[in-house]
């Protein structure tokens, strides 16, 4: 099998049901499948968005997936790009969907811009690649959407996308629910009173990067220096959310967060000594699935400066 064979499997695999055409025939193949499939099927839904997912060829499948699932909601441009070595390869489309498969990580940005649509905000969601396309990426992006296992080599390079768009990470849209249910916490006066004596913070985690970035959260708002101690806990155990149990300790509070996925929700107490159990809150855990969080920031417009000060912080914490 050449290698063009196997770009075009690859593309094949992510649009199961699309047709392959070349690169320069991609709008006008887009148009004859939407006037054609008109005329059996009521119109399409109004696009919203173009969301161009760049990633490794098994975790586009599943951003596809997640895609689809959201086009039956609310109307999208897919394009789905895995890197490789091609200038040219052969793309695979359908009438909301495009698979490019193999393509040289310098011509990533050309290809981008010629096919996103510039009536449409454009949203691109990063599963991983070189990292060096992150800058050109960002120029043509509303939105960049962190979504990768190596995160150390991709937030290195925040303070720079920060000046280009607005940016995120899909674990920051993990962690809403964790930062909300503190935060209601947080608000008690009982609780609020007595925030300024923390000295730890324990977080045992499924995702570490998660981890950090809850605790650089917590760091950046509550303006904790080297007084509060950090200690980041990897559980092996799966789990539905990021976290499994998040442990604030000091003076005369302890505030205790933990999930139960077998009762669907999260849990938040707080107390005097470690019991914690004087007030508390609970809130359901939710979908946490890839289509509702990728939805989620596909809501979201302006830059999230919570989320800017604790990547910044998560940096300087190490698990």
């Amino acid at each position: 099998m050449s290698a063009k064979d196997v770009v075009a499997k690859m593309a094949s695999g992510l649009l199961p049901g699309g047709q392959d055409v070349l690169f320069a025939d991609i709008e006008v193949t887009l148009a004859r499948i939407v006037r054609e499939g008109g005329r059996k099927r009521p119109p399409a839904r109004a696009l919203t968005a173009t969301v161009i997912v760049v990633g490794k060829p098994d975790r586009l499948i599943a951003a596809a997936e997640a895609l689809e699932q959201l086009g039956e909601a609310g109307g999208v441009r897919s394009i789905l790009i895995s890197e490789g070595e091609h200038t040219a390869p052969v793309a695979r489309v359908t009438d909301n969907a495009i698979a490019i498969s193999g393509l040289s990580p310098r011509y990533l940005n050309n290809a981008v811009a010629a096919l996103r649509l510039s009536s449409l905000p454009a949203v691109v969601w990063w599963r991983g690649g070189s990292v060096e396309a992150l800058d050109d990426l960002a120029d043509l992006a509303d939105r960049l959407v962190l979504d990768t296992d190596d995160t150390d080599a991709v937030w290195a390079r925040a303070d720079t996308l920060f000046e280009h768009t607005a940016l995120t990470d899909l674990r920051w849209t993990a962690l809403t629910r964790w930062r909300a249910c503190l935060a209601h916490l947080y608000d008690l006066p009982q609780v609020s009173s007595h925030s300024g004596e923390i000295r730890s913070l324990t977080i045992e985690a499924r995702d570490v990067a998660s981890a950090r970035l809850y605790a650089g959260w917590l760091r950046s708002r509550l303006k904790w220096g080297a007084e509060v101690a950090i200690e980041i806990r990897p559980v092996t155990t799966k789990g539905p959310t990021p976290l499994k149990r998040v442990l604030l300790e000091g003076g005369a509070v302890s505030i205790v967060l933990e999930a139960h996925p077998a009762r669907g929700c999260l849990e938040a107490s707080a107390g005097r000594g470690s019991g914690a159990d004087e007030w508390s809150r609970i809130v359901p855990l939710g979908d946490g699935s890839l289509a509702s969080l990728i939805g989620e920031e596909l809501g979201v417009r302006t830059r999230d400066l919570a989320f800017e000060a604790a990547l910044v912080a998560a940096r300087e914490i190490q698990a």
